[in-house]
């Protein structure tokens, strides 16, 4: 009977073989693939990389004076930061004077309102003389424009004891706006505070309105900014007009008006105004919304080392009934309760 005879095992086995693989995977190590390109596994590499990768949007070109075709100090004067902490200082301003003494402080109170308004003569010059002149930097002069709104609005938002835009147009405070067209200069009037930079917004419409390279998507957005922020003016609405007040038929009284003679056109201003009106009308609003603040009546509310009166030293019954039995407790003064009674 012949011997059985042991099989030979190689010396790598299959299941040594499994096992040296799983460690080699554990030690994070490849195998080594025989008669394998380098350069077609770099490349496939790469075209893998790329296809997991999103593609990088191309980076914006920074705005510049130089990009702009402006000097240094033009290009300054329509920045938007300054503008706005210059206005926004006035605000403050007021609402704390309105906060230290809301009922004996109107005179104060008026010297800063009519600060505020010859406070916007100069970036509204910059408009005129950049955005309007020089038919350059849109998008920075309506934002401008858009910043001087804004703090009108936010200027409203001080509960005086007189109201704001009566005592304005009371004042009767006015400026002169250099024009990049005709001989004569625009007075701008407290009287009509809107209308001031209502005015300057369609004069910078028209122009880039009329370039050939304007882009489009930006100017639709402006009208839109512009129409949400003429809201109250009484007598400028877009399209608008540009009219002359050295014109013999000029009257401020009357709606009815018409541009000067070397005022920009206005025709393809009309027709973005009207024919695309579907278009920049539903694009959102940028106008923001300014809640009324608190003021408090120091005569006889707030904390006693801050009142203007006396009346909580004295001991008479009358003092509750003169204090909080005429409305004032609680010191919460907002629109309704203003007025310009001076008593």
């Amino acid at each position: 009977m012949a011997r059985a005879v042991p099989r030979k095992v190689p010396f790598f086995s299959a299941p040594l073989e499994a096992s040296m693989s799983t460690n080699t995977k554990k030690r994070g190590l490849s195998p080594a693939a025989p008669n394998v390109d380098p350069t077609a596994a770099a490349a496939a590499a790469a075209a893998a990389a790329a296809i997991d990768k999103p593609a990088k949007k191309p980076r914006k070109k920074a705005v510049t004076a130089k990009s702009l075709g402006l000097t240094k100090d033009e290009f300054e004067s329509i920045k938007a930061a300054p503008i706005k902490r210059s206005l926004k200082d006035i605000v403050k301003k007021l609402a704390k004077q309105v906060d230290e003494d809301w009922h004996d402080g109107y005179e104060d109170q008026a010297e800063t309102k009519g600060e505020w308004f010859e406070a916007i003569q100069e970036p509204l010059q910059a408009v005129l003389d950049i955005g309007v002149g020089k038919k350059t930097a849109l998008l920075q002069c309506n934002e401008v424009l858009k910043i001087v709104s804004d703090s009108f609005y936010d200027l409203l938002a001080c509960p005086c004891r007189c109201d704001t835009a009566d005592e304005l147009a009371e004042m009767d405070r006015s400026f002169e706006l250099q024009l990049p067209w005709g001989e004569t200069d625009h007075t701008a009037t407290s009287g009509y505070q809107q209308d001031v930079w209502s005015y300057v917004w369609v004069a910078l419409l028209r122009v880039h309105s009329n370039l050939d390279n304007v882009d489009e998507g930006l100017l639709l957005q402006c009208m839109k900014d512009a129409h949400d922020n003429m809201s109250g003016a009484r007598m400028i609405k877009l399209p608008g007009y540009l009219y002359d007040q050295s014109d013999e038929l000029y009257d401020i009284d009357t709606y009815e008006q018409r541009d000067g003679k070397h005022a920009p056109s206005g025709t393809k201003l009309a027709h973005y105004v009207n024919d695309r009106a579907s278009e920049w009308k539903s694009l959102p609003t940028t106008k923001k919304v300014h809640r009324m603040r608190r003021a408090i009546d120091r005569r006889f509310d707030g904390t006693p080392e801050r009142r203007t009166r006396d009346y909580h030293l004295h001991d008479s019954d009358d003092d509750d009934s003169y204090g909080r039995g005429y409305g004032y407790g609680g010191g919460g003064y907002g629109r309704a309760q203003r007025d310009c009674i001076i008593s």
